[in-house]
């Protein structure tokens, strides 16, 4: 019964939630589409086919270009393994040593039925607790309950399968700066009008807002781990909004000029001299 009634509480306080619908933080933001990540995530074969994929341009997740060399910048994925844990950082490659974390999947094994999985956006780009997760469908009995939260299933899902085989060895990405792998295509940042049209293809009811977390050992994992970069930090870019324009920021602003007369111009000339024989 008292569970009955927690999950129930939790239900009502995720509703609340996620009716407050959240945006990114910045421009970047939407420049990595992070429903797509686990529409496409859902659709790999494991974390090496996940790596391309959320590099290909035909599946409109990745669009970033932070440092600003007129190339979307390609994105490795770094995994960290501990006991039933196990956390994905979707990092962005800039230079040599040059990395800037855009986004972490975090994956908690519950029992042999109960996987959960949660993308968790970069503070500095989307935003605090900028978290979103599978949603349950209409009709599917994939959901579970538990006393700490309600979440679907992912266990089924083929990377997932892969990821938890017992004796399997971590992945490790072989994405450098220089060269480019040989299946990685460079290409140029499209206009963000086009891309919010492309990307809006992966918002469906399939993927939803929340504040819980399902992984407290992950974001325990991560706290140490987060990497950033100071180029990038620089071009994140505005809040995203309706206007797709350039940026209207004080850097690109003209400055402002009041005219006055020529009389006002003389008064003006007059009080400085009588205020400097003052001070002398």
């Amino acid at each position: 019964m008292k569970n009955s009634i927690a999950v129930i509480l939790l239900l009502t306080l995720n509703s609340l939630l996620l009716a407050q619908e959240q945006e990114p933080a910045t421009e970047a933001g939407e420049d990595f589409d992070l429903s797509g990540v686990i529409g496409i995530f859902e659709e790999s074969e494991d974390l090496e086919d996940f790596e391309k994929k959320i590099n290909s341009e035909e599946n409109d997740v990745n669009n970033l270009d932070l440092n600003k060399d007129d190339e979307v910048d390609i994105v490795k994925v770094v995994e960290y393994a501990e006991d039933n844990t196990h956390l994905l950082v979707l990092q962005a490659v800039l230079g040599d040593n040059d990395f800037q974390d855009i986004a972490t999947i975090e994956l908690e094994k519950h029992s042999d039925e109960e996987i959960s999985l949660q993308v968790i956006g970069d503070p500095d780009i989307y935003g605090p607790d900028y978290i979103i997760e599978p949603a349950p469908e209409e009709g599917s009995i994939n959901k579970v309950y538990s006393t700490m939260a309600v979440f679907v299933s992912v266990r089924l899902w083929r990377p997932v399968k892969v990821i938890y085989r017992p004796g399997r060895v971590i992945f490790v990405s072989a994405v450098v700066f220089r060269p480019r792998p040989a299946w990685y295509r460079v290409r140029r940042p499209i206009a963000r009008s086009s891309w919010r049209a492309r990307a809006a293809r992966w918002h469906s009811p399939r993927v939803r807002h929340t504040r819980a977390r399902h992984s407290t050992r992950g974001r325990n994992m991560y706290s140490s781990r987060r990497r950033t970069s100071p180029v990038a930090k620089n071009n994140f870019g505005p809040k995203p909004g309706p206007n797709t324009g350039p940026n209207t920021g004080p850097s690109n602003q003209k400055k402002r000029y009041t005219a006055t007369s020529p009389n006002q111009q003389q008064k003006k000339k007059t009080t400085n001299s009588q205020q400097k024989r003052k001070r002398h």
